[in-house]
This record gives structure tokens, sequence and C-alpha cells, in this order.
């Protein structure tokens, strides 16, 4: 009898596999081994993330961001901030592998991504746009056809792994053996795929940024009014956990109380920045990106 194992290496290896029926096979193969970390990995692959945070480094994409003009089309929007169109351009891809497969077989050589909406109306702010513009990022088709590859490339070196173990399998089945031999495999993705040339947003050159900005006037209730929308925007958030927004908002409880009590202007800023770096540690880039325009408004 045949080895699945060695069945699906062959066709995965195939030059036009598809690659969302060997992730269903794959999801058998380590459902029936018990391995539970890699096979959170296949569903997640199969079905989407739901927050960039969760998504592995490799579906880091680079876009250019565009603004829709009726009369000119979609025209490049440059910031005053090179460090926030970093994160806001270089975002992580939460499809489904299937959303991305279809997104590769377009006719455009480009992706078009639109932003949140809250996203586009702080870059509308920023720019002092008079009438709303629809942002989006243009990404290259080839990026989002990367991510297969890297897909590919991690059952690839997954089913060689297992055959190093002499994990194979009979038809559909394995032994008690080969399970407990599985084990003993490493199920963390990055151990597969290897590095990436995507580019992530820095968070140093964001932090640096943030702490050389001068305070010319500073106006609690203007600060008051900016930390109400920021409240908003972390409740609003498609990128935060509640967890994680739990804790944003009891930064924001801190800053509040800084402000009614009128604290000096550098200490809410330090505040500021406190939850912005925390926002980024959660993975959390457009949420970050629509606070640090915010907060321009500020300092």
């Amino acid at each position: 009898m045949s080895s699945v194992v060695l069945e699906l290496q062959k066709e995965v290896t195939q030059p036009n596999c598809d690659i969302v029926s060997i992730l269903r096979r794959a999801h058998l193969i380590a459902t029936k081994l018990g391995l539970k970390d890699f096979n959170q990995w296949i569903i997640n692959e199969l079905n989407g993330y739901s927050i960039q945070k969760d998504a592995p480094e490799y579906r880091t994409v680079s876009g250019q961001l565009k603004a829709f003009n009726p009369y000119g089309g979609w025209i490049p929007v440059m910031l005053n901030e090179p460090d926030l169109e970093g994160i806001i351009c270089h975002p992580k891809m939460i499809n489904s592998i299937s959303e991305i497969v279809s997104l590769c077989k377009g006719d455009s050589s480009r992706i078009i991504m639109p932003l949140p909406a809250e996203i586009q109306k702080g870059i509308n702010e920023m720019c002092n746009n008079p009438i709303p513009m629809q942002m989006a990022l243009h990404i290259p088709s080839t990026a989002a056809a990367d991510i297969i590859e890297k897909v590919k490339n991690t059952l690839i070196e997954w089913t060689l792994e297992l055959e190093a173990k002499g994990v194979l399998g009979e038809g559909m089945s394995f032994s008690e053996h080969e399970k407990e031999l599985a084990k003993s495999i490493p199920q963390q993705v990055y151990n597969y795929y290897g590095s990436t040339n995507v580019i992530n947003g820095t968070t140093e050159n964001l932090q640096a940024n943030a702490g050389n900005i001068v305070t010319a006037h500073f106006d609690y209730e203007v600060a008051k009014k900016a930390v109400d929308e920021i409240d908003d925007d972390i409740q609003n958030s498609a990128e935060l956990s509640q967890e994680d927004k739990e804790e944003a908002l009891e930064f924001l409880r801190d800053i509040r109380n800084k402000i009614e009590t009128k604290k000096k202007d550098a200490v809410i800023k330090a505040a500021l920045v406190g939850l912005k770096d925390f926002l980024i540690s959660t993975g959390a880039g457009l949420t970050v990106a629509v606070i640090q325009a915010k907060m321009q408004g500020l300092f």
C-alpha cells in the first residue's frame, strides 16, 4: 500500500499543484499524527488569520500607498512620516490561501487592498484633504504569489522531516510508533520556510521619531478629544485581541488621568508613546498608524 506522506510530497512538488487540496490532505495527516501546533498552522492557512498579529512573517507584503483621484485615477500618497508610511505599506495578508490564489489569477500585475475606514480617515486628516479620498495599497501580485510558494516550501520540508524519521503512513493510517516519532519533529513553521526578503516596518526608528517631536503649544481639551477618538479606534480595531484591547484601554485610563490633572505635556507625550509601543508589540500596525496620526496633532 502506498505512503500518504510520500504521495503528498510528490504532489506538492508538481508545477501546477492545487495548494488548497494539498493543505486539506496535510490537515488529515497532521490530525492523525496528533501534531496540534502544525495542524493549527494548516487550519489558519485554509481559513485565513483573524488578526495580523497571528499571521507568520512570510505573509508580510510591501505595497505602495495610493489615493483615488476622480480626474486622474490612482495617484501616489507621500506621508510626512517615513516610519508611519513603512507601517502602513508593509502589512500582513491575512486572507485564506484560496483567496490569495484567486487574487494571483487576476489579469492585473497589482492587487488593490483597500485600507480600513479609520486608517483612510486618519491619512486624509494628515494630508489636510478638503474632500476625503479613497486610500488603498497597491501590492505586486508576485508578493502574494510568494506567500503560496512559502506554504509549499513549508509542506515540502515537513514531509521530508517525516520521511527522515520513518513516518510514512500506510494508506491513511499511522502506527503508534510513527505517531511518537512524529512528535519529535519541530512544529514551528519558521523552522521550515526559512528567512524571507520582505521588509518589516521597524519600531526603533518610529520610537526615535516620536521622541523627537517638539512641543509648541499643548491644548488639554484637544488632547481629551484625541484620547476619546483613540479609545474608539482601539475598541473597533480588528487587529487587536480582546486581551490586548483591555490592556491598551488601561493605558488610556492612565493617560486620561494625566490630562485631567494637567500633567506636563512631556509626561502625557511619554504615556502616549508607551501606548503606541505596546500596540506595536501586538503587531497592530494599522491601529498604530491611526494613533500616530492623531498624536501629531497634539505635539
